[in-house]
């Protein structure tokens, strides 16, 4: 009896413990972006104070389990009041998803991705100017690029694994801009010291930049492919020597759970890092994509300081989402559309506090 009381109470402060640190963090919805279906892979950022969506892809018609096809978008979505999405103008230079994005001194910098074409080796800023885009290109990748995570770090933009074609396997390569002088173009620093990877999630944190997770091409038994999602962790510390960048990499403790295609992932509390949707090794297997389960609905708490994890419960109003920007608007961390199922994309834009 006293066993069975004790269990009981250790079983109702877990529960207390998950509902506090569920609480610490503030979920709220922002208006939805138009058209109904939502994109996945768009790019983001913020420009003069007003958030833009843009590109992206989804499937119009039918579902691709029903025969459906996929489409990409050039459309540019501005939110300026924080009240509704306004379509802009202009439109990108070609319709394109699934690069990485970035905001620096007002201006949202796109890079890669890719179009019913194939991948793309293009980089453009676009900067919000009285009322319109303005675009401009800058220094195109040495080699086209998608799928792959992405960060600023300082004035450089740092990229992570990724592929250069859609049958090409994931790349073991870290790739890095210096905004300071953008004609000297991009160049490769040391990876880190893990397998290849396409959707890495990263963040920063005191100068550092973080990486997590990712997926490969893992080989059974019988030489078939099957989706590895990759549980590695790591920290990067770029030091300038001599006019050349060096990458120190140190291994951190697994994640308990993989994570691929998770967007960026939100520095909260100032001291712990949130991890909300992308892919696990248990979901990446699911067969039947019209009656998929959706995507986790774990929440996880990742302390840099003490190298620590923690589980925090599940998010269970709010559909958790795959292939989406992040970006850091008005004191919030928002979500922007993203994928909730194997070919269904969600309208919904989500801020985290």
């Amino acid at each position: 009896m006293r066993n069975r009381i004790f269990c009981l109470l250790l079983l109702f402060m877990s529960i207390i413990s998950n509902v506090i640190a569920q609480k610490s963090v503030q979920w709220s919805q922002l208006p939805l972006l138009p058209g109904g279906k939502g994109w996945a892979g768009m790019y983001a950022g913020v420009s003069h104070n007003t958030l833009i969506a843009m590109g992206g892809a989804n499937f119009p018609g039918k579902y691709p389990w029903e025969g459906g096809i996929k489409k990409w978008y050039d459309e540019i979505y501005t939110l300026q009041n924080g009240k509704v999405w306004v379509k802009a103008n202009q439109s990108l230079s070609e319709p394109s998803a699934y690069g990485i994005s970035v905001s620096y001194e007002n201006k949202i910098i796109l890079v890669g991705g890719s179009n019913a074409g194939g991948h793309l080796s293009r980089v453009k800023s676009l900067e919000w100017v009285g009322e319109k885009i303005v675009q401009n290109e800058l220094p195109h990748l040495p080699f086209p690029l998608a799928n792959m995570g992405g960060t600023l770090i300082g004035d450089l933009i740092v990229i992570f694994g990724g592929s250069s074609g859609v049958s090409e396997a994931p790349l073991k390569k870290c790739l890095a801009l210096n905004l300071m002088d953008i004609q000297s173009g991009w160049f490769e620093i040391d990876a880190w010291p893990g397998p290849e990877r396409i959707f890495p999630v990263c963040t920063l944190y005191n100068g550092q930049c973080y990486l997590f997770g990712g997926e490969t091409s893992g080989i059974n038994s019988k030489g078939e492919k099957y989706r590895s999602i990759l549980l590695d962790s790591y920290r990067l510390t770029l030091q300038k020597r001599d006019s050349k960048w060096g990458a120190k990499w140190e291994k951190l403790a697994p994640m308990p759970r993989g994570m691929s295609a998770g967007g960026t992932i939100l520095p909260v509390l100032n001291d712990r890092f949130l991890f909300w949707g992308g892919v696990d090794a248990v979901t990446a297997q699911y067969k039947t994509p019209a009656t998929h389960p959706g995507i986790i609905k774990s929440l996880l708490y990742y302390f840099p300081e003490t190298d620590s994890w923690e589980y925090i419960g599940e998010q269970t109003t709010i559909p958790s989402r795959v292939t989406l920007p992040v970006v850091f608007w008005n004191n919030m961390w928002v979500y922007i559309s993203g994928e909730v199922k194997p070919g269904i994309r969600t309208p919904t834009v989500v801020g985290v506090r």
